[in-house]
């Protein structure tokens, strides 16, 4: 008889939003938060040609990013919700229950790669505290950010963090059971080729047999859907004004946010794409890498707790909708 799930409400608020003072008093080494100089493009013709090689390094290094996107990605009432989403599904389900065998102490291991500030390893500690968790980011700050919830809440001893490169995972061959990518985090490269690489070091480390999920922008609906201008107040003293277009490859959103603040004018103005994949694209890059859909075309979950719990309910842009793909590892 497959056992209940655990019942548990959203880790506390006030783990959830620690400040950056927080975050300094517990880090070494990380870069201030501290706004750099004041910069903005003005009305930009080709905003493709403005996009850096490597943007997630400038839009997830401070915590800008944790208030313009906070209405889905801070607020743990939807954390809880993306859980209780995945455990819906067999294979995910199973193996957050799986116990060791009895008289072995070796844990379950999972890892959510490309973690962020670490809100789905602080909830599933909470409800399967007999799981090891790991969290695997490029950004130091959020992983600062983690590492310092994941003490306020008591769970370091099993919930665990790293920094680097998400293509070179610092774990051995065959570790995990699950490997989950969330929040819109698949899909960053510029090329394919560079996409099917992050799905290989997937591979690499998934046990055989082991699942991946990834929950993806639903590319198809974005591309006839997505929202060329909008802007959003984000609280009574800072607004985000954003411009996408795809590119000219029609293959990637390319998108530009300018943050102002009341009083202070410009602060940010960035510009970020992402590929925008239908599901038999996603499938054949899955299995460009060895891994294996789980799913059968047309057949497939779909996330829109962001959309449907955001407090803000304004512009979303490639949080709106997405899709959960699941993927395993072929047994050797």
């Amino acid at each position: 008889m497959t056992p209940p799930l655990n019942q548990a409400h959203p880790y506390d608020n006030s783990v959830a939003f620690l400040t950056d003072k927080d975050v300094l008093a517990n880090a070494t080494n990380i870069i201030s938060p501290s706004l750099p100089a004041a910069v903005c493009y003005g009305r930009v013709d080709d905003p493709e040609s403005y996009v850096p090689k490597a943007w997630w390094k400038g839009v997830f290094g401070d915590y800008l990013y944790l208030q313009t996107d906070g209405d889905v990605v801070e607020d743990p009432e939807i954390t809880l919700k993306e859980i209780r989403l995945l455990e819906t599904h067999e294979p995910i389900r199973s193996i957050l229950q799986s116990a060791p065998p009895s008289g072995s102490t070796e844990k379950t291991r999972i890892l959510d790669l490309c973690c962020g500030q670490g809100r789905h390893v602080l909830q599933l500690a909470e409800l399967y505290p007999h799981l090891e968790i790991n969290g695997h980011d490029q950004s130091q700050y959020l992983i600062e950010l983690a590492r310092s919830r994941a003490a306020a809440a008591n769970v370091s001893n099993r919930a665990s963090f790293t920094i680097g490169d998400c293509c070179a995972i610092p774990h051995d061959d065959n570790s995990f059971s699950l490997v989950m990518v969330m929040g819109n985090s698949f899909g960053y490269f510029a090329t394919d080729n560079a996409n099917v690489n992050l799905l290989k070091e997937i591979r690499r480390i998934l046990k055989p047999g082991g699942i991946a999920v990834m929950d993806i922008p639903d590319g198809a609906y974005l591309r006839k859907n997505f929202s060329a201008r909008g802007w959003e107040w984000i609280d009574d003293t800072m607004v985000v004004c954003r411009e996408r277009e795809l590119s000219k490859d029609k293959k990637r959103l390319i998108s530009r946010e300018v943050v102002m603040l009341t009083g202070k004018g410009v602060i940010r103005d960035q510009f970020y794409a992402e590929c925008l994949y239908d599901l038999a694209e996603v499938h054949q890059l899955v299995r460009d890498s060895g891994l294996v859909p789980e799913q059968k075309e047309g057949v497939i979950g779909e996330n829109t707790i962001g959309r449907d719990m955001s407090k803000r309910g304004e512009d979303l842009g490639m949080m709106e909708n997405r899709h959960l793909v699941l993927v395993s590892k072929p047994l050797l």
